[in-house]
């Protein structure tokens, strides 16, 4: 009887190598799935520390992702200007006959002891060579009927800083309409309102850019370049057709900017294209190495392509659109997904029938956000958006008054606090 050896533990057995050859292909596999999950929860663990920040993520974290870093110094920078300006009766630069933008600034008093718009507008100002200051018209507007209920009024770095200083000036029906929109707390109305009445006084100017920004948002230093760049920019993009465009947007919120369900078709596509990629890549590497043709099995494809892409495109996914799709620094198209009304720059041209838009929708029951988005889908004008952002909403504190608090404190852009930014617009 002849003896046959029986080694254990993996060892050649002559007698059973198919028992053998098995034992290394389950053996490859094991190890081919614990390297892939060490590196997923490798992956994982540094997602949540990367993206902690990006509203459109799963690993976001509110605690990270709306402190304040960049907004804190320019909000500094601001009031140090607006405290210099308090101490001067020093009239501004003088604009030019025909500004190249006005900008427009409507402010109501806050409940709380804090006014953002001092920050608004040192922010606006504070960095400003002398020539860029000339090109503006700057007209904050106390939009109360009686403008000394606003805590800024008599404060005298206002009209040292501005070309003038807008309040009412409206017949006496107006201003009894206007009486019972505060009386009321009819805020949209009111609100609605003072948009085109500002429009309309920016317009008187003569300024070529109007510029409406609200009340409770910084500026980061240079903007009024950064401006100027984007705005060439649409008009080559629109071939100078002014009538083709609403505005070109300052603030945007990355939160409406995740992925999207309308969208699912093209994510499903590309993850269908990226599965049939490395299952061509694999085989084909098979075919031609010696070496995989012995140790990478046709379980092991299959581990990778059915289990391990399927988990990281998963984690892709998690990390967030903002993180994994950045925009790029520039001026992009946004016709969707925009929010909300902290600035917004109009080309002169489209003023007027802007104007009269307000006046229309003055007993409607929106914002003037949601106009300027029904009256672009409804003409099919075009809207744009510069990247990074140029402004910071920091109002806790809505003006809209009670119940509006909660969404005025989530109104953020996570981008600007990394400012400032090594890439320049193009």
């Amino acid at each position: 009887m002849r003896f046959k050896p029986r080694v254990i533990l993996g060892a050649f057995d002559e007698s059973d190598s198919s028992w053998s050859w098995k034992s290394i292909r389950r053996s490859s596999t094991s190890w081919l799935v614990a390297l892939l999950a060490v590196l997923w929860i490798l992956t994982y663990q540094y997602c949540r520390f990367a993206y902690s920040q990006d509203p459109t993520s799963y690993f976001f974290d509110g605690t990270h992702g709306y402190e304040r870093r960049y907004s804190l110094r320019r909000e500094q920078q601001a009031y140090d200007f607006i405290r210099a300006a308090n101490g001067t009766s020093t009239p501004p630069i003088p604009t030019q006959p025909e500004p190249f933008m006005c900008i427009g600034i409507a402010t109501v008093a806050r409940t709380s002891a804090q006014q953002y718009v001092r920050g608004t507008l040192g922010s606006i100002l504070h960095g400003l060579a002398d020539e860029e200051r000339q090109s503006i018209y700057l007209m904050p507007f106390i939009a109360h009927t009686h403008p000394s209920d606003h805590p800024i009024y008599r404060e005298p770095w206002l009209a040292a800083i501005s070309n003038r200083v807008l309040e009412y000036e409206v017949s006496d029906q107006d201003r009894a309409r206007l009486q019972m929109f505060e009386e009321g707390h009819h805020f949209r109305n009111k609100s609605m309102y003072d948009y085109g009445y500002l429009l309309e006084k920016c317009h008187e100017t003569g300024a070529a850019w109007i510029v409406m920004l609200e009340d409770d948002v910084l500026a980061r230093a240079g903007w009024y370049a950064e401006t100027v760049n984007a705005l060439s920019r649409i008009r080559r993009m629109t071939s100078d057709d002014d009538d083709a465009w609403l505005y070109l947007r300052m603030f945007y919120t990355e939160g409406l900017l995740g992925w999207n369900s309308e969208e699912w078709f093209r994510y499903f596509g590309w993850s269908s294209i990226s599965f049939l990629v490395l299952l061509a890549a694999l085989i084909a590497a098979r075919i031609k190495s010696p070496r995989l043709q012995r140790n990478l099995s046709n379980l092991n494809i299959l581990v990778v392509c059915l289990i391990a892409l399927p988990a990281f495109i998963i984690l892709y996914f998690m990390a967030g659109r903002v993180s994994m799709q950045p925009l790029d620094a520039g001026v992009h198209e946004m016709s969707r997904f925009g929010c909300c009304s902290q600035g917004f720059i109009f080309p002169r041209a489209i003023v007027p029938r802007l104007i009269e838009r307000t006046r229309k929708a003055m007993d409607e029951d929106y914002y003037v956000d949601m106009l300027l988005e029904r009256w672009a889908d409804a003409e099919n004008l075009k809207r744009f958006v510069a990247v990074p952002s140029m402004l910071q909403h920091v109002g806790a504190k809505s003006s809209k008054g009670w119940g509006y608090d909660e969404s005025a404190g989530t109104t953020w852009n996570f981008g600007f606090e990394t400012h400032p930014f090594s890439r320049r617009m193009t």
